[in-house]
């Protein structure tokens, strides 16, 4: 609903010159009525039983957008998506900077499903410049959530700054109860500092090793493809989630994002890096021959993936760090290396461990 911003990260994906500050409540209607009425069908969604969906309202920064705005439109929403799909599920990702009232608008509206991101020790999340500044605010914003029984999960971004302190951050999160997805650093917006691949492999590798077998809290993408791998092995359906972001060949079918100014993207993403834009909603306008190409994924990832031992498991990775690494929809992220360390790892264990003591474990932190 924005992309206008009140911290300034280095690595930013969604930073813009002129953000649009948000979208108006009539226009956030409109675009709903016409993803449900034209765009869902495309989808195989209209009234299917027992189907379920996710909204997850980004940013910019969510928490920015008026109480006045934001409630109607997040309640509009919630009901319209209620008619077709049996299950709605919505939650927000914010950088929890701003007002005790603003923070307290926001948890009361989204509950426990509220998410951050976090930075320790380095230099890449500030606001006015100064990365101590975003620290003071975010521990006061949490410590309030933590009054209500809200631990949020916190994101790491992992750029070449950060892989020095990724370590520190598990310590953290161990210390704190809180779940820590690790994302290597994403190509949009501006210019970043990327970690080396052999150093990623080196550093997540150890990670892994020390956090599997061992750990309470759930790090991904560790768990979910610790997940993924058991469910491939066992096909146990206790197993908590299959397949999703950034694993899987499918996103075109079973992902849509909507932007301030109406435009449709597979995902948020994709929209910040400008990837293959759908049309746009408030226009009411919707690419179907694009679509059923970017759906085709599936059946024309890179040679080396198709012949690949955790090709199930992985699904290929993430179709915009693909198109980033090959300039093709159907081409191979260059975070490929990464994740056969990590799969080759997750294989070892269940060789030593066993399936059933690994996949207890698993669900134990799920």
């Amino acid at each position: 609903m924005t992309k206008k911003c009140n911290a300034d990260c280095s690595y930013c994906s969604s930073w813009q010159h002129q953000p649009i500050t948000y979208m108006g409540i009539q226009e956030f209607k409109d675009s709903i009525d016409y993803i449900i009425k034209d765009v869902l069908p495309l989808y195989g969604f209209d009234g299917v039983e027992e189907s379920s969906i996710s909204l997850q309202y980004v940013g910019g920064e969510i928490a920015i957008v008026p109480k006045k705005i934001l409630y109607p439109c997040v309640f509009y929403a919630r009901e319209r998506f209620s008619s077709i799909f049996s299950s709605v599920t919505d939650g927000v990702q914010s950088n929890l900077i701003g007002s005790e009232k603003r923070i307290n608008s926001i948890s009361t509206l989204f509950g426990k499903r509220i998410g951050t991101s976090v930075d320790n020790l380095g230099h890449s999340r500030t606001v006015a410049g100064s990365p101590e500044k975003y620290r003071e605010i975010l521990e006061k914003n949490i410590s309030l959530l933590n009054k209500r029984r809200i631990v949020p999960g916190r994101i790491f971004v992992v750029d070449g700054e950060g892989l020095k302190n990724v370590e520190y951050e598990i310590s953290k999160a161990n210390e704190g109860g809180y779940n820590l997805t690790l994302r290597p650093v994403f190509h949009g917006g501006r210019e970043i500092n990327v970690a080396p691949i052999e150093e990623l492999c080196e550093s997540f590798g150890k990670l892994f090793d020390d956090w599997v077998m061992k750990s309470n809290i759930s790090i991904e993408p560790f768990h979910q493809l610790l997940n993924e791998r058991l469910y491939e092995k066992t096909l146990d359906n206790d197993l908590a989630f299959r397949f999703g972001c950034p694993f899987q060949t499918d996103c075109a079918t079973v992902s849509l994002n909507l932007e301030p100014d109406g435009d449709l993207f597979v995902c948020l993403d994709m929209a910040d890096s400008n990837q293959n834009k759908l049309g746009n909603a408030i226009n009411r306008e919707f690419d179907s021959e694009l679509w059923k190409k970017l759906n085709l994924r599936k059946e024309h990832l890179d040679s080396s993936c198709k012949s690949c031992a955790y090709l199930k498991s992985c699904q290929g990775g993430c179709m915009s760090e693909a198109i980033h690494s090959t300039k093709s929809i159907y081409g191979k992220t260059d975070l490929c290396p990464l994740w056969k360390t990590i799969f080759s790892k997750i294989d070892r264990v269940i060789d030593v461990e066993g399936v059933e003591r690994v996949k207890n474990w698993c669900l134990s932190i799920g």
